[in-house]
């Protein structure tokens, strides 16, 4: 009977470890593949809901400096008609390719950043000849059938190239992430990096007579001192160069905005309505951000480094290398655990 007894004592420490575990690392992340047919009532469930475009963390990633497809003037006209027109439906081959880049990925964020687990996957393809910014739908992963052959080619030649396919999904669910849990990102943008949020600004109607453009998703409504004691902010964005039939070209840029006793404006230039600097050659903003190199706004940097830090953890785990020290991840681990603190929705 002690036997017995003592038997089952170690069946339920067994069974109770694993329910922790599970708890710990979150439920199994589910694949869903939209196709066209679906799309409006996926994707755009509400009608009356506006449709925003943004420049999609791949592109600005894989495609630096240019983007070709996107006409800023219309950005956010007929987002909702013109996205629907260049759905297309998933192959079986890409829907192959795709449950193996995810596969190896729940692995990774199980273990270093479960959180991210609790969101599913859900895909949308779209076709290469779309000129807008993807919609900003909060739920989705958008791809281009383009970068869908890729990530299948990466996958086949086994190259290095297959961990750029990893970090592309992390990166885009990371910002699915954000929208889930945009009080926590915002509380540590504030607490840890020192932004501050103002009101939004009419920053593009200053500017679009010169064929400039300022991207508005996400919204430019962070603000950052370079120094502590000065007055003068700087607001990091993408600018927008319309260049016609071509496209245009993307530029990372802080526009220089003065905090007065009636509130925050953007300093007027004399060779453009707004003063504006290349943000890649502001030295303190820089070593703030060493990671960061080409990111421009919080969201992009805290998804960037989100990223770059669960694959450079894969990579060390499984390969014993990795590109960069843990310590300068240390802001990461902060956010990790805020992340985590507020709770699993």
């Amino acid at each position: 009977m002690q036997k017995t007894r003592a038997f089952l004592r170690i069946i339920i420490i067994i069974v109770a470890a694993l329910i922790q575990t599970a708890a710990v690392a979150g439920p199994a992340s589910v694949i869903e593949f939209v196709d066209a047919a679906d799309v409006d009532s996926a994707v755009f469930p509400d009608p009356s809901a506006p449709c925003h475009s943004r420049l999609p963390a791949w592109e600005m990633s894989i495609v630096e400096g240019t983007y070709n497809r996107f006409t800023a003037r219309r950005a956010d006209a007929d987002c909702r008609e013109a996205f629907g027109k260049v759905v297309r439906d998933f192959t079986d081959e890409e829907k192959s390719v795709l449950t193996r880049y995810v596969t190896r990925i729940d692995s990774a964020v199980g273990v270093e950043f479960p959180v991210l687990n609790h969101l599913p996957w859900c895909f949308v393809a779209i076709s290469d000849t779309f000129d807008f910014g993807v919609p900003n739908v909060g739920r989705y992963i958008i791809l281009t059938k383009g970068l869908l052959k890729e990530m299948h080619e990466w996958a086949e030649k086994q190259s290095n190239m297959f961990f750029v396919g990893m970090e592309v999904l992390i990166r885009e669910k990371a910002f699915l992430l954000q929208n889930n849990r945009r009080g926590t990102f915002e509380k540590f943008y504030t607490e840890v990096w020192g932004f501050r949020k103002i009101p939004v600004l009419s920053i593009d109607r200053l500017m679009q007579d010169n064929g400039i453009f300022f991207t508005r998703i996400p919204p430019n409504e962070w603000v950052l001192k370079l120094s502590p004691k000065d007055k003068e902010y700087i607001m990091p964005t993408l600018l927008l160069r319309d260049a016609g039939k071509s496209g245009g070209t993307v530029q990372r840029v802080a526009i220089t905005i003065d905090s007065t006793s009636k509130g925050f404006f953007p300093r007027k230039s004399k060779k453009s309505p707004i003063d504006y600097r290349d943000l890649r050659q502001i030295l303190n903003y820089r070593k703030k951000f060493p990671l960061s190199e080409y990111d421009y706004h919080p969201a992009e940097i805290s998804a960037d480094l989100l990223t770059k830090y669960i694959v450079m953890k894969y990579v060390s785990t499984h390969y014993g290398t990795a590109p960069t020290k843990i310590s300068e991840y240390s802001q990461i681990d902060v956010l990790m655990r805020m992340l985590w603190g507020s709770g699993v929705k």
